[in-house]
């Protein structure tokens, strides 16, 4: 049990950290890519760029909660962070924690419970197999965006990477629901049989 705890706890914990870190120290360098500024880059320029890619690196490992820190342009602070970097992060958190749990429960599925909650559990693969569509269309979608700009410009490597990671997250989505489905109705004629 107590590793099972920990798996669910570490997890969240580490990818939230190492989120927030990403996220607020490449805001205060993005300004590095435009073109058209008037200010020097400081003396860790190479630095900052890196961060800068891995935060986009990152928001692919961070795949299913992605949409989320598209709102970060709200205005507001909340302890230094902006509402949409909040609204980001919990979603980070939560995925991580169902992953650590996942994990630490060996995969095995619970034991008997009530109709009310088969339905809500079969509801919620839907909705995971949804997500796993939209994830699978966003890959394709930054994998085509980045080979026309490869075409026109250069080649971008991390582009690549973070649209692998969104296929990647893509697949675990749906053949983690489709397997809990066709699991769910084999039990069910088994059971009646």
């Amino acid at each position: 049990m107590r590793g099972k705890l920990s798996l669910a706890l570490v997890l969240p914990i580490v990818q939230v950290a190492i989120t927030a870190v990403l996220e607020v120290w490449a805001d205060r360098v993005d300004w590095i890519l435009l073109a058209n500024t008037s200010r020097a880059p400081g003396r860790f320029l190479y630095l900052d760029l890196s961060v800068i890619e891995a935060r986009m690196i990152w928001r692919g490992i961070n795949a299913p909660a992605y949409p989320l820190c598209l709102v970060g342009s709200l205005s507001r602070q909340i302890l230094g962070f902006g509402v949409g970097e909040i609204l980001y992060l919990a979603p980070v958190a939560v995925l991580w924690y169902l992953v650590g749990r996942s994990f630490g429960r060996g995969g095995s599925l619970d034991g008997p419970t009530s109709q009310r909650i088969k339905v809500l559990k079969t509801v919620s693969y839907f909705l995971m197999m949804a997500w796993g569509i939209f994830l699978l269309f966003v890959s394709l979608w930054t994998i085509r965006a980045e080979l026309s700009f490869a075409r026109s410009y250069f080649l971008r490597i991390h582009g690549f990477v973070v649209a692998a990671l969104f296929l990647a997250w893509s697949l675990i989505l749906l053949i983690l629901a489709c397997r809990r489905l066709v699991g769910g109705t084999h039990r069910k004629n088994a059971i009646a049989v």
